[in-house]
């Protein structure tokens, strides 16, 4: 009886002994992480609750609105789906194709423009009426009104209400694209993807299929965003820290491009004009819009990655827009 009572009390000290490390080890990250990511963590702000991270929702991108209104796209196992959030109100989203097949791949990117709503996946873009995602109850099935084909991988996309720019995730060995897609930059930069800028209606539908201009941009972005001439990038992968890059302008390549066969000009996102890289936590996404602060989301605490629970990464973050001068 003394040698049982001698036992637990060995194989409780152990497991407080492991509890307090762990707890140690816990308080130590969230410390460090204001202490590596200091310029983030003081000058974010929390903006929205990323939803469905214990459900098997992996979000990817985001779009939202000045009313408080917030779509997230991206996938649970094979199939896409996306999250509206407005107010406290949560609801789920089933996409269907045109054809009423259900949409499958990563939902990587989504915009809003007007009553249009555009995803990307997988070499395409899935277009939407904003209108029947938000008069969908929860757990609705909505049909696609259109899937247009882009020239890129169409992993992310963002609109400024009169453009769409679709892009493409570069990896190497993970994530191929295309050679003819890798060019490079006036500064020595080896870009391997590109984005394309497509012209909207004034109505937010795509006025062409065919961009009006491609940019050729660094690898392993994850978002896109711009405004007033200053171009950003959410870049990550993995339990790395991400990266928010800001740029000056674009560079003019000064040639042309061949685009499904029509030749349209070609622009770098080089060196020479990036001014600032914001380090942030692991695993940020898609990127949008709204006054001077651009907003972020991160897939970090999903149930596929977990990680992101530990550091309670469950808001949409917002960061002010930096002034190249």
């Amino acid at each position: 009886m003394k040698f049982l009572k001698k036992l637990c009390a060995v194989l409780l000290s152990i497991l407080a002994s492991l509890i307090l490390l762990v707890l140690l080890a816990w308080t130590g990250l969230m410390i460090a992480k204001f202490v590596i990511y200091n310029d983030y963590m003081t000058n974010r702000q929390k903006e929205a609750p990323i939803p469905a991270l214990n459900d098997g929702f992996v979000p990817q991108g985001l779009a939202c609105t000045e009313d408080g209104l917030y779509i997230h796209s991206g996938y649970n196992g094979k199939a896409m789906e996306m999250h509206l959030v407005q107010n406290g109100e949560k609801k789920q989203i089933l996409p269907l194709n045109p054809d009423g097949s259900p949409c499958e791949g990563h939902g990587g990117g989504v915009s809003i423009a007007k009553d249009f709503v555009y995803v990307a996946n997988e070499a395409a873009v899935i277009v939407f009426r904003l209108s029947d995602l938000t008069e969908a109850k929860n757990g609705d099935e909505v049909t696609a009104t259109a899937l247009v084909p882009m020239d890129t991988a169409a992993s992310f996309c963002f609109s400024d209400g009169n453009q769409l720019y679709v892009g493409e995730f570069f990896r190497a060995v993970d994530y191929e694209i295309d050679e003819s897609h890798a060019y490079t930059t006036p500064a020595g930069d080896e870009n391997r993807a590109l984005v394309s800028c497509y012209q909207l209606n004034e109505d937010g539908s795509l006025a062409d299929t065919y961009p009006l201009y491609s940019i050729s941009i660094p690898h392993q972005v994850q978002g896109f965003a711009v405004k007033d001439n200053v171009y950003m990038i959410s870049c990550s992968w993995g339990v790395n820290s991400s990266e928010l890059k800001f740029y000056d302008g674009i560079v003019d390549s000064g040639r042309t491009i061949d685009v499904s066969g029509k030749e349209v000009p070609l622009y770098y996102m080089d060196s020479s004009t990036h001014f600032k890289t914001l380090k942030m936590p692991a695993f940020s996404e898609g990127l949008d819009i709204i006054g001077d602060r651009v907003y972020i989301s991160f897939e970090s605490a999903c149930n596929k990655y977990i990680v992101g629970k530990l550091f309670f990464a469950y808001n949409v973050t917002s960061y002010p827009i930096e002034d190249p001068s």
